[in-house]
Parts: C-alpha cells; structure tokens; sequence
C-alpha cells in the first residue's frame, strides 16, 4: 500500500476538519505515501484536486479516508470506489437548528443524516473523533468503528497579538466563547447569562470571535438581544486571524458554552491549553470531550451560571482545581498522542496488504 488519499466534499484552511486533512496529508507524506487531497470546493489558499479527478487514483491498492460531515455529491462519487476506505465521521449538526435561518444548510444537513445510513456498508473502518460520534456510527449500522481524535497541532498556538493582549489585560473580567455563530451554539444562552453577571460584576466584558457566513438572520437576532437587554461590553469579533484568536484565550478567565450540538468542539481543548476555566452545557459531544475537566451544567439557569463564573473568578483555589483537572485531560489530546493512534492505524491496513 503506497497511497493513502483522502477525499471531502469541502477543504479550506482555518476550520477544524481542513486543518486536519491538512495535517494527516503532511503526515502521510512523511511517512513514504503517496496522499493527494480531492474535494468538492476548494478554497484557493490550499492545495487540492477536484474530487472527480480521484477516478485516475482509484485501485484496489490505495487506502482512501473520506471525512464525512454533511450531504454532498462526494458520498455517491466513492459508493462502490476498489480502494480500501476509512470514514472519520465529524457529525451532522441536526437540520432543524436552522430552520427559517439557512433553508440550503438545512437541506444539505438532513441529506448528509440520509447518506450516513446509506454509506455504513462502504468502509472497511468508520473512525469518530469524539465517543458521542462513534456511537452515532453504530447506530447508523457500522459494522466497525473506531476512535480518532482531531488532530490539533498546538505548537502552531505560539504566536499572538501583542496589542490584544495589552488592550485586554486591564483587570477586567473576559468571558470567551470561540465558535461560528450558528444557532446550535445557543450563543443568546451565553448572552442571556452574561446579562446577570453584569449585575455582579459590570467590569466585564463577552468575547464572541466567530463568523456568520449563511446565519446573517440568526446573527442580527442576537443583535437586537443585546440591545433590547440594554447590554454593553459583547464583543462580536467575527472571523479573526489566528493569532488573534490566540491572543483572546491569553487574556480570558472563562469560556463559556451554551451549545445544544457540537461533535467534538476544539475550544474546549483550546481552553484546556490556555488554562481557561471551562462552563459548558452537558450537551451531545460535550461531556465526552470535557470528560471531568471543567464545570458541566444540565440546566440553563442563567443566574445560577453567572454565580458560577463568579466563584471561579474570586476563588483562586476553586480557579487552580478546575485548571489542573483540565490539564489533566488535556493530555488525551495531545498532537503527538493523536499522530501514534493515527500511524498505528494506517499500519494495520498495510500488514493486511
């Protein structure tokens, strides 16, 4: 087995699953594959092929890894492909969160839930990043499954904005929450709670970087929340340079998630690197990536979350038990640990040749 490709329908660089394809791509090659990637859209600051290209590549030889999050023509382009293939399921966030906001997401949403079925009998091996994902497969009908988790590259998490930082470090208290603004993230949840710790502590401020690209509707709802409540201090920042991201995990003293579906959710990881006290709502993946680090919350009480935030900001014993068990789970996803679980992988497709 000389070729490991990988094939999606979508591939840009700054969002979690291309930054891995990404990075699995670099690693297959330094480990003596071949590997091409081949998608669907490809943005122009990455280096792919167009996914119908793959039928040059294709043989009962290679090892094709399909990163499946959502419907596209790709899932029928690989039904009945030789290779041999792998499936890292990513999740579906369920449509219904987007009805009334994005009828055409809706309804790529509920084409990938149909396709997850009708794909289960196409891979040798369906691979979940999160335990939550991998259930999912099971319950799809996949006949193996397995564990991967994203690969994250955290020395990339180096470099940072000197002027956030300075702007920011003026002893006031930064709530973070990291995450497009799409209605799952429930981010009127976290604006709601925000409101009442503003009646305990009204030096603070809500950090929100994300984008809202095809959620503009839900992103001006959340507008007019903060104006009708008659809130200052929300931030939303939109899609910011990496470094820039960086920058606001260093200044922040919780990160707060309300969301009702993640499939793994990086900045609960991110915040595990920075030594950010997490909140989270125990939803879907979240419990499974959090594991016992952090703070999970099962109802939505928001003056409760707001004593909450104000527990872990005055209590520095409180901060240090929260940030060592974070720690601790931290090294579950570690880049090294994740890039042994993926070779060992590879490998034993290749002893099976």
């Amino acid at each position: 087995m000389k070729k490991v490709h990988q094939i999606l329908p979508s591939l840009a660089p700054g969002d979690a699953i291309g930054n891995e394809v990404l990075l699995m791509r670099d690693l297959l090659r330094s480990w003596g594959y071949e590997s091409d990637i081949f998608a669907q859209h490809i943005h122009p600051d990455v280096q792919a092929r167009p996914y119908k290209e793959y039928e040059l590549e294709s043989s009962p030889q290679n090892l094709l890894i399909y990163h499946f999050s959502i419907g596209s023509e790709v899932s029928n382009f690989i039904k009945g492909l030789p290779d041999r293939k792998i499936m890292i399921y990513h999740n579906i966030t369920p449509p219904h969160f987007f009805r009334g906001i994005n009828d055409n997401l809706m309804f790529l949403l509920d084409e990938g839930r149909k396709e997850l079925g009708s794909l289960s009998r196409e891979f040798d091996l369906a691979l979940a990043d999160s335990e939550y994902n991998r259930i999912e497969l099971e319950g799809a009908g996949y006949p193996e499954t397995g564990l991967l988790p994203l690969l994250i590259d955290f020395s990339k998490y180096q470099s940072f904005n000197p002027d956030i930082v300075e702007k920011y470090s003026d002893g006031r208290v930064n709530i973070l929450f990291v995450g497009r603004i799409s209605p799952n993230k429930k981010h009127e949840d976290i604006i709601k709670t925000f409101y009442y710790y503003k009646c305990i502590n009204p030096k603070a401020r809500l950090l929100l970087p994300g984008g809202y690209d095809g959620c503009e509707l839900y992103f001006q709802s959340l507008r007019s929340l903060v104006q009708r409540l008659g809130l200052s201090d929300v931030y939303f920042l939109e899609k910011v340079p990496f470094k820039d991201l960086v920058s606001y995990y260093m200044v922040s003293d919780v990160f707060l998630c309300m969301s009702e579906h993640e499939g793994f959710n990086v900045p609960l990881v991110e915040s595990m690197f920075f030594d950010v006290p997490i909140i989270a709502y125990n939803s879907s993946a979240i419990p499974y990536t959090l594991g016992d680090a952090g703070i999970l919350v099962k109802s939505k009480r928001y003056v409760e979350i707001a004593e909450l935030i104000n527990l872990i900001v005055g209590d520095p014993d409180i901060r240090g038990k929260l940030v060592h068990r974070q720690k601790e789970r931290f090294q579950a996803f570690k880049y090294d640990t994740i890039v042994k679980q993926f070779y060992s992988i590879i490998k034993g497709f290749e002893r099976n040749d």
